[in-house]
């Protein structure tokens, strides 16, 4: 299969001025205060304007408020002009998605592996996926800038090389080579959490932030650390495990070898293990009848409508995950100073179960100075925050001209 994909460096070309940055970002916005806030003379605005308005990537639509003379005709990105794939390479799932330029999705696809974790069925399953969405109708295939893909582990997002997924037993899968020579289009991937973390700051609740942390809390627990607007990967590629911050001294052994891990105090499989011990143990719930008297098919969701219902249990639980997540919360509170921590991943979706305890604990244990002026908040785009972020791997290549 080979797509002719949209020409970057001409669009790169024309984004050296940062015209098309800006309006994507202040949109819509007029030819006078484009040449304001970018310092430009307001002949080379006009001019790469109506480049910009002959490739049909921005569009003219409506007249702005006048302080003397003509109107201004205001100038907005054409959110359609070019599309991205993201897929989220989840645990047990995949989800794919077709977006665009504003990170609306156009269709979205999900797919269980199934019984294998194995690198060739996980990766066939995933080509299936995106040739799903190369099916979309009505959708010019070479209007595709390329496809996105958060991947859980440890990834070197330069050579597109999954370096170590724990969940899988994957080391040293080299995804974007896979990708790009099944689909002949560009491909990016990173650590599903900066993924979503890139996707919040794009579309979601960081968009004005430089300095925040991305926190996703499902199957397993990570973070994606972002320092004056760019993220942080570490030097060997791991920063943000804040998964594996000892907790509890005591705690249940993690499969990292350590034990008390927030990881295995907090995360959604946390979470189930100890509802289920509870309820061995003889504690009264209605989780039991929720799961319809199956306790293997106890979830988070479950728990949750469990606890909406006033069930003591589950808000205990629910309560216990929200206060060890406060105590992590603190401490990035202390050592990086954030503006924002966004909380993401199914067990944050538990709301103000989980989200009070976690704000409560985070702001007692930290430096009061710095927990009066943070922000917790929940994620914006929600369960759509994998898909949408590891498509703006490819916007942020475009609109930026390198992973940031």
């Amino acid at each position: 299969m080979d797509f002719q994909t949209a020409d970057k460096a001409f669009i790169r070309e024309i984004n050296k001025s940062t015209i098309l940055k800006v309006i994507r970002e202040k949109g819509p916005i007029s030819r006078a205060d484009i040449a304001k806030l970018t310092g430009l003379n307001p002949a080379t605005v006009t001019n790469n304007v109506n480049i910009l308005l002959e490739a049909d990537i921005i569009t003219e639509t409506g007249i702005g408020d006048s302080s003397g003379g003509r109107k201004p005709i205001l100038l907005e990105l054409n959110k359609n002009a070019f599309y991205a794939i993201g897929v989220d390479m989840g645990l047990k799932r995949a989800r794919a998605a077709l977006i665009n330029l504003c990170g609306e999705i156009i269709k979205s696809i999900d797919m269980p592996y199934g019984n294998s974790i194995d690198e060739k069925d996980v990766i066939k399953r995933i080509i299936e996926l995106v040739n799903a969405l190369l099916d979309v109708r009505n959708i010019d295939k070479n209007k595709i800038l390329g496809i996105g893909i958060g991947v859980h582990g440890i990834v070197n997002p330069v050579e597109g090389i999954s370096i170590y997924a724990p969940k899988f037993g994957w080391k040293d899968v080299a995804i974007k080579d896979i990708f790009e020579k099944e689909f002949r289009m560009p491909v990016l991937i990173d650590n599903d959490v900066r993924v979503m973390a890139l996707g919040e700051k794009w579309f979601g609740n960081a968009k004005s932030a430089k300095d925040f942390v991305f926190i996703n809390v499902g199957s397993g627990i990570g973070s994606a650390i972002v320092i004056n607007g760019d993220i942080y990967r570490g030097s060997l590629y791991g920063a943000g495990e804040i998964g594996h911050i000892s907790i509890a001294e005591n705690g249940p052994k993690c499969n990292c070898g350590n034990f008390g891990c927030l990881e295995v105090m907090a995360s959604g499989t946390a979470l189930e293990k100890r509802v289920i011990h509870d309820i061995n143990l003889g504690k009264e719930s209605i989780i039991p009848k929720l799961a319809g008297d199956d306790l293997s098919k106890i979830t988070g969701e479950i728990i949750y409508e469990a606890a909406k219902l006033n069930d003591k249990l589950a808000l205990d639980a629910l309560y216990d995950v929200g206060s060890c997540l406060g105590y992590a919360v603190s401490n990035l509170i202390n050592i990086l100073n954030p503006e924002i921590i966004i909380i993401g991943g199914g067990v944050a979706r538990a709301g103000d179960f989980v989200l009070k305890p976690l704000c409560d604990t985070a702001h007692k244990k930290s430096m009061e100075h710095l927990s009066q002026r943070v922000r917790i908040l929940p994620s914006y785009l929600n369960e759509n925050c994998g898909i949408i972020g590891a498509a703006t791997l490819i916007l942020n290549d475009l609109f930026e001209g390198s992973q940031k």
